[in-house]
């Protein structure tokens, strides 16, 4: 078995046959069609497809279990090759002779290769090799292969090696019913639990289900479900709880997924349902843009969406300092509660197309490979967060044939050949783009977020810049309007009071002529520059006074 020239292999019998291969739950119907295709005289091998973590393995274990017992396969050996040493014999010109030795003493035989799709994917040179092998062993009858692939695996055989791949039968696993991920997870509780003593009621197990479901990037389902009852039922036992609850369950997720534990255990629907009201209070003068946001995100959190699309998708556009990037930081707090869950990325920095690699890390090889790229660490860091795209316009084309997986599949491959998800993520674009007809609108007194507006005036604008594809995966292009005198006035006060509550924190007072602020608030406005000189004024004028009372007073 340590023996480096030979080929490493598991006699899956003696393990099925000492009661040490998993007892299946459900897929009798993959199990029975497995069996018959292992039963003909020809075309009788199978590839089994599925995500990781969807019971590839434990379908083949569970299968080997049964046909263990049954007398037509007595005299099969039924054997599990190593995937891993066998393409660790990369360059060995003997590994075909060794091949053959393994099967010399077995001439009739089922051979199961876990995580062969994996291998194949890493050496195309070897994988040729590989291919020949089993061209000539599919051909002979009693010799039965058994491969595990996930789908994007199988989709590189089917076009690099099509031969390859259609010389077996394939079997497609998807997701089972709750009640048989129930029982799965109940017939794992004693094992897990063997030493913890920890008592595991139902609800418990219904709310790991839960969450394995909620959030995707946990893992597939059940091997998700099942690493979080493990973890959950260990941190029971560190903690001395004689009962595994939902409290020390959301905990586990809390640490998984940092979204607070105050808010898995209330609910999600509670930042939602006040979504556009709360929004409203803080971004001054674009309730439009704001009800389209709030009613995407509030289908999307009620599973009225395309789960595997991002939470929520928008474009938003209009002129400097009207809320754009407010109103994403707004999003992000009240739907995430971090501050971490914020990630701006500034789209002018990846003007060239080389900077495609700067944004989905380098390819193996190529300098920067361990640093990353900046969205796809951003993802892996923070799956639930908003990614503002900040002037996107500014971009090179090729950056955003990066956006058209993120936005249509909620994932996004890295340079490094890994997918990352953003099914759990909302990416929000700004962009400058339109804003003179945006302004030109409104001067003339025209309706910004008027469907007729955005199509007639706007879309000609932005598609000289995007390819249609590109914006059509967005939910909602949306438009900020200019901001009027009145609303300048609004965001002032809204400033002060910010500034109102850091000085309660020290105990301090102050009020402040307010119509000498308005009437200079007046005079400085301009539609072209928003709320940033608005902003600056209240900064330079009111905090600098404080800042120098509070000097004074220390003295």
């Amino acid at each position: 078995m340590n023996n480096p020239k030979k080929i490493t292999y598991y006699n899956l019998r003696e393990e099925a046959l000492a009661g040490r291969l998993p007892v299946p739950v459900g897929r009798n119907d993959e199990m029975e069609r497995l069996n018959r295709i292992v039963g003909r005289r020809i075309n009788n091998n199978a590839l089994i497809v599925g995500p990781h973590g969807i019971g590839k393995t434990a379908l083949i274990y569970g299968w080997i279990r049964h046909m263990s017992r049954r007398a037509q396969y007595d005299s099969y050996a039924l054997l599990q090759l190593d995937t891993e040493h066998i393409y660790a014999l990369d360059g060995d010109i003997g590994l075909e002779e060794r091949y053959s030795e393994a099967l010399m003493h077995v001439p009739k035989c089922v051979l199961f290769m876990d995580d062969f799709g994996r291998e194949v994917c890493r050496n195309a040179t070897l994988t040729q090799r590989i291919y020949r092998l089993y061209k000539h062993t599919l051909a002979q009858p009693n010799v039965h292969v058994v491969l595990t692939f996930e789908p994007h695996e199988y989709a590189w055989l089917e076009r690099e090696y099509p031969t390859f791949a259609h010389a077996f039968e394939t079997i497609i696993l998807k997701n089972q019913t709750a009640f048989e991920y129930t029982r799965i997870l109940s017939k794992k509780v004693p094992r897990l639990n063997a030493s913890r003593r920890v008592i595991v009621p139902d609800n418990s197990l219904q709310e790991i289900l839960s969450y394995a479901h909620r959030f995707p990037t946990l893992g597939q389902l059940p091997q998700s479900a099942i690493r979080l009852l493990d973890e959950s039922i260990a941190f029971s036992a560190s903690k001395n709880r004689k009962i595994l609850t939902q409290d020390s369950v959301a905990h586990v997720v809390e640490a998984k997924t940092g979204i607070p534990r105050a808010r898995l255990t209330q609910g999600e629907l509670h930042s939602i349902k006040n979504l556009e009201d709360n929004l409203n209070k803080r971004i001054v003068n674009q309730k439009g843009a704001i009800t389209k946001i709030a009613k995407t995100l509030q289908r999307a959190m009620l599973g009225l969406r395309n789960p595997n699309r991002p939470l929520g998708s928008f474009l938003l556009l209009g002129p400097s300092g009207v809320g754009k990037t407010e109103t994403a930081k707004c999003v992000a707090e009240i739907m995430f509660g971090r501050t971490e869950s914020f990630t701006r990325v500034d789209m002018s920095e990846f003007q060239q197309d080389h900077t495609v690699q700067r944004l989905i890390g380098a390819p193996p090889g190529y300098v920067g490979y361990e640093e990353g790229g900046a969205l796809t660490n951003a993802l892996r860091k923070e799956p639930y967060s908003l990614i503002l795209l900040d002037e996107i316009e500014k971009a090179h084309p090729k950056v955003f044939d990066v956006f058209l997986q993120v936005l249509d599949d909620g994932r996004l491959t890295s340079g490094q050949n890994e997918t990352v998800d953003a099914r759990n993520a909302i990416i929000m674009a700004t962009s400058n783009a339109a804003v003179a007809e945006i302004l030109k609108a409104h001067a003339e007194g025209k309706d910004i977020d008027d469907e007729s507006f955005i199509r007639e005036r706007a879309l000609p604008i932005l598609m000289k810049t995007f390819r249609p594809e590109f914006l059509n995966r967005f939910d909602s292009i949306l438009m900020f309007k200019p901001l009027t005198v009145p609303s300048l006035i609004e965001i002032a006060h809204l400033e002060i009071k910010k500034i109102e509550k850091r000085l309660a924190k020290h105990r301090v007072r102050f009020e402040i002529e307010r119509g000498a602020i308005e009437d200079r608030i007046r005079h400085m406005a301009d539609p072209r520059f928003g709320a940033r000189p608005v902003k600056r004024f209240i900064e330079e004028t009111c905090e600098s006074l404080l800042v120098q009372s509070l000097l004074t007073a220390d003295t």
